[in-house]
């Protein structure tokens, strides 16, 4: 004979089940499920723009980036594989219709790739990237919500505020979600300028847009230098990217100097197309340092967070 299992069903249960430190428990698993996917998905731009300046420097004739693109390919979609792991294992808050979004975009990079003309190459990654940009500014604003439950206690919700979300906030919107656009920027200048590089010429079209991402990206970065002084001085020991700031800039000035002068010169392109993508490699990945140790900042903080909360639950029980 069968016996049910009452336990569950008992009043003693359900409110353990529904127990202050249990919401809290239940809701920091969300956050750190979703800061995993907020990392995930930012890692995989970093690949896609890469295969993005890889491809168009091959499809401009450079035979020797072609092993770069198919490490690239294996590296891209193995993280696809990653994020579908992760997003199925935590109740899919990456919704269903967004997944798909995001595979599709690089179905259709990869697919016949090597039949795409330049433009056609560019924009499938960029319109794939831009998509990531805005799953990433959604599930930020998810991890950073105010937790739920405070609604009673004015000064809890008030510390945690002030002292968490709030800081968090101008923390996630600088050192992440603006220097993902700000890098979004240097590295649709990389692939570009790598394609010109490649084929010695910058036609009037290409040079025009390139010289345009330069004069956004130089106001970008601008903003995001005055905006850095505005994050909370108790996160900055832990983003030692931040000191090699200074360093890369000059980097960045030697870059942007060097693109310039060679889109403007009346003769073909001298710079060597690998040195130029390396170049603009190391640029970005000493920013995307920055963005990486910053969500590491996060992970530390909602765990204070929820410790803090549970230590306050736990002596107004008492």
């Amino acid at each position: 004979m069968v016996q049910l299992n009452t336990t569950a069903a008992s009043p003693q249960n359900q409110a353990a089940n529904s127990s202050p430190a249990l919401e809290l428990f239940k809701q920091h698993n969300q956050r750190v499920v979703r800061l995993d996917l907020l990392v995930t998905i930012l890692y995989l731009a970093r690949f896609i723009q890469r295969h993005r300046g890889a491809t168009l420097a091959l499809l401009g004739g450079d035979e020797s980036f072609r092993h770069q693109v198919h490490a690239l390919q294996h590296q891209t979609s193995a993280q696809f594989e990653y994020l579908q792991c992760i997003n199925g294992c935590a109740d899919q808050p990456l919704a269903d219709n967004d997944f798909e979004q995001l595979n599709l975009g690089w179905v259709t990079i990869i697919k016949d790739w090597e039949n795409d003309d330049l433009q056609q190459s560019f924009e499938f990654h960029s319109h794939l990237l831009e998509l990531i940009i805005r799953l990433s500014r959604t599930l930020s604003e998810e991890i950073l919500a105010t937790p739920a439950g405070l609604e009673d206690n004015d000064a809890l919700r008030s510390r945690v505020d002030n002292s968490f979300t709030y800081p968090l906030h101008n923390l996630t919107q600088t050192c992440v979600l603006d220097l993902y656009e700000l890098v979004e920027y240097l590295a649709r200048i990389r692939g570009l300028g790598t394609h010109m590089a490649v084929v010695g010429e910058a036609d009037k079209e290409m040079g025009s847009r390139v010289a345009f991402w330069l004069q956004e990206f130089r106001y970008r970065k601008e903003r995001f230098d005055q905006n850095i002084q505005l994050v909370s001085s108790q996160y900055l020991p832990c983003i030692p990217g931040l000191k090699s700031l200074p360093n890369l800039n000059m980097k960045l000035n030697y870059f942007i100097s060097l693109l310039g002068h060679e889109m403007t010169s009346e003769r073909s392109f001298k710079v060597p197309s690998h040195k130029l993508f390396l170049m603009g490699t190391e640029i970005i990945d000493g920013h995307l340092a920055v963005m990486d140790q910053a969500n590491a900042v996060v992970r530390d903080q909602l765990y204070a967070m929820n410790q803090m909360l549970l230590e306050r639950l736990s002596a107004e029980g008492g």
